[in-house]
């Protein structure tokens, strides 16, 4: 999946820095601006876990139709969405249960909580892209992903003894690569 899975839910406020920001105003503007992975493809499961960028707590699922990045923040109580459990195709919140989309919409409230709607709850979620393995994100989207692209494993190590890189080497020369792009 090349293409950004696209929120439509709540972006981030203007002017917003996370708690405990380490970064000046400016600078996690800029940073946030950019594309990071997060996590391995592989290691995405149904099964919410907590992943931190730029000192900020997300959320990243699998649901059928591809991974999702959000706030690791229920809009209700404040209770960590990674908590959370995966039915079908919504995240449901360990708290109360609300259950939200792929697109951060809520989806179902509670009795308990009826009176509010659904209306009243929307995550705030970020694009997901799958690419050379990984899973992307950018906290301050622009119109396309800026993801650096990987040459042939083969190509871009050469051995002198012939024989085939090591994945050590392999992960340092992309590093290396990726920096270089930036």
């Amino acid at each position: 999946m090349d293409e950004p899975h696209a929120p439509r839910a709540l972006p981030l406020p203007e002017g917003f820095l996370p708690p405990d920001c380490a970064f000046s105003g400016q600078d996690w503007t800029a940073l946030a601006r950019q594309w990071f992975p997060v996590a391995r493809v592989d290691a995405v499961a149904a099964k919410p876990r907590q992943v931190s960028l730029l000192g900020l707590r997300l959320a990243i699922y699998r649901l059928p139709d591809g991974i999702c990045i959000g706030r690791d923040l229920c809009p209700h109580r404040g209770l960590p969405l990674s908590a959370g459990r995966i039915e079908g195709d919504e995240l449901v919140c360990a708290y109360h249960g609300l259950r939200f989309g792929a697109d951060g919409q809520c989806r179902k409230v509670p009795e308990k909580l009826a009176p509010k709607g659904t209306e009243c709850f929307s995550l705030t979620m970020f694009p997901a892209v799958e690419r050379h393995g990984l899973a992307w994100t950018c906290l301050i989207p622009g119109a396309e992903p800026a993801i650096p692209e990987v040459l042939p494993a083969m190509e871009a190590v050469a051995q002198d003894d012939g024989a085939a890189p090591s994945i050590e080497r392999l992960a340092l020369n992309e590093y290396r690569r990726l920096f270089d792009a930036m």
